[in-house]
């Protein structure tokens, strides 16, 4: 940049000063400019951003102005952290900012904004939510008098899961038979695959479809070789589970 205004006063015979240019060094642009304090380069400009950062030239009030945060301990404006301090509170701990008058100030002074101001563990002091466990929903809470305070829409969702957990009930519940049911089977499937997924041997297979479109959708009544073998598969479905590719089988006597 120095020697392209050299030679641009000596065509126009004018001079030039250099406010500011880009230059680029092992592959990254910086930025250079005039610095007062640098003593190398045209007009004082320092070529270097890495070791010398120079605001622009404001007076101090205006550069008081610019500084947001504020010392923690005397509330006066200050932009550095330094003494690596931190919040007093010991569930917090965040650092905190501490001019240098402060610095060996009772470290107990030392809280963050949000401990100073009681707000750091407000939501600790209101009531929990009410969240209803709609997978787990039991008699007890149904006369505890909490259903009065629910929506139709989670009443609706209420009854569905309860509907649900006592269709799950009924069927864990039934006596051990050779006939079982199988939920969750893949759409493209057949009797070989099914007895491997169970463990045994499949005498018949009851494959059951849609009422309006006659496809099948996953579910099945299966007889298998034996008792033993039938409650050897619910159990191995209800403790560690029955896969048939990325789908888990549900299987309870039918």
């Amino acid at each position: 940049a120095t020697a392209l205004l050299d030679q641009i006063e000596k065509v126009s015979g004018q001079e030039f000063e250099l406010k500011a240019s880009t230059i680029a060094a092992a592959g990254s642009n910086a930025t250079c400019g005039p610095s007062p304090r640098a003593a190398s380069g045209r007009g004082g400009t320092t070529f270097s951003t890495a070791l010398e950062q120079v605001p622009e030239l404001k007076k101090e009030e205006d550069l008081e102005k610019d500084v947001e945060s504020w010392c923690c301990v005397c509330k006066k404006p200050w932009g550095i952290y330094r003494g690596a301090k931190t919040c007093a509170v010991q569930e917090c701990k965040i650092p905190v900012i501490v001019c240098d008058d402060c610095q060996h100030e009772n470290p107990t002074k030392m809280k963050c904004p949000m401990c100073a101001s009681g707000d750091k563990f407000a939501l600790r002091a209101l009531s929990p939510p009410r969240l209803v466990n709609l997978e787990n929903a039991t008699r007890k809470r149904k006369h505890s008098g909490a259903e009065e305070a629910l929506t139709a829409a989670e009443r609706a969702a209420l009854a569905a899961a309860q509907e649900k957990l006592a269709k799950r009930r009924k069927q864990e519940s039934k006596e051990p038979d050779k006939r079982l049911f199988v939920g969750k089977l893949p759409l493209v499937t057949d009797i070989t695959a099914i007895g491997e997924a169970l463990g045994t041997r499949v005498k018949r297979i009851q494959w059951l479809v849609d009422h309006e479109t006659r496809f099948f959708y996953g579910s099945a009544f299966v007889l298998v070789r034996s008792l033993d073998d039938a409650v050897r598969a619910v159990e191995k479905a209800s403790k560690e589970g029955i896969k048939m590719g990325s789908r888990r089988l549900r299987v309870n006597f039918a």
